[in-house]
């Protein structure tokens, strides 16, 4: 099977187990699935929109390209594949819009649950073992604890790189390295490129005004539909674009007034008498890189980037109050 990736490029992907993964529902149910949590072609947005399963495959690429084992490569392929229609909405429908950690919390029983444990029992890998990210640090790629780079963390911030602002994503992607199992990168300016990226990234779409406003009207628009009848959670496990066409069709004036405010034109003021509160998971890096032998972390070399990620750490559980003009 080859696969192509605008930060990877071709790849030829012989693994039984890798190949019947890429070619599974669940895993092909993620192109109806946005990682930003509106679709670009729904949404009246400045912002490019990829799918969650253009992330997912670019995360097992980028395990591939460090020489991840196969089962981490697995294992990231698999780690966003419990996604709702919508991302990370549902932390605000379902759980805590801080963390942001309902999709990792029903992971490993969504796998359990369907095709792909049958998948990982044929070629002899362990569900258990797959599921659960955190356990033991079992792959220690793939996942790391804010500041640390890990898989999932790189492919994110250097696609919206990509997309968002034309970075050139193959000077990070060149620089990095792997030591002791753990992501680094082997050049000081490399790391600094990352580290600025990702703040850029945070500070103008993550937790960006719009993309909390938009979550909010859209979760709303979830609750009531799930609340009346409209939606079932199953749906939530369809395309967004499903979605949305039920919820348009409802003719329930809040659940349609607000899908249509969460994915329209947004007009609106921070304070100034504003009666929405949003609240949105602060993300930061502190990346690790090799120098003279050592490794170091950039903000004990570089004062500039210390201040910038200083100031997206004092932001953590700030909220944002607006008011929307009509």
């Amino acid at each position: 099977m080859m696969v192509k990736d605008v930060l990877y490029g071709s790849n030829s992907i012989g693994e039984g187990v890798l190949v019947e993964l890429i070619r599974s529902k669940p895993i092909r149910r993620l192109r109806g699935t946005s990682q930003q949590g509106f679709p670009e072609r729904e949404t009246v947005t400045k912002f490019k929109i990829y799918t969650r399963y253009e992330h997912s495959v670019g995360v097992m690429l980028l395990l591939r390209l460090l020489g991840a084992s196969i089962e981490e490569q697995v294992a990231g392929l698999l780690h966003d594949v419990s996604h709702t229609a919508f991302s990370h909405v549902i932390d605000l429908v379902m759980g805590d819009p801080e963390s942001e950690a309902y999709q990792d919390s029903v992971l490993p029983d969504y796998i359990k649950n369907s095709e792909v444990a049958g998948i990982l029992a044929r070629h002899g890998y362990d569900v258990e073992r797959i599921s659960n990210l955190e356990t033991g640090n079992n792959f220690g790629l793939l996942e790391r604890k804010i500041p640390d780079l890990c898989a999932d963390r790189v492919d994110y911030s250097l696609r919206d790189g990509h997309y968002q602002f034309g970075m050139d994503t193959g000077y990070c992607i060149k620089h990095l390295a792997v030591r002791g199992n753990e992501m680094v990168f082997d050049s000081r300016n490399a790391a600094r490129a990352f580290g600025i990226n990702y703040m850029r990234c945070q500070r103008t779409m993550w937790a960006s005004t719009e993309a909390r406003l938009r979550y909010h009207f859209i979760s709303r628009s979830l609750k009531e539909a799930l609340g009346i009848g409209v939606l079932s959670f199953a749906d939530l496990y369809k395309s967004e674009t499903y979605v949305i066409s039920k919820l348009r069709r409802s003719r329930q004036k809040d659940v349609v007034s607000n899908i249509n405010r969460g994915l329209g034109r947004l007009r609106f003021v921070v304070g100034d008498g504003g009666n929405i509160q949003l609240l949105k998971k602060t993300r930061y890096v502190d990346p690790k890189f090799i120098e003279n032998g050592r490794i170091k972390r950039l903000s004990a070399v570089d004062s500039s980037f210390r201040r910038i990620m200083e100031r997206e750490k004092a932001g953590i559980g700030r909220p944002v109050v607006v008011r929307v003009l009509d």
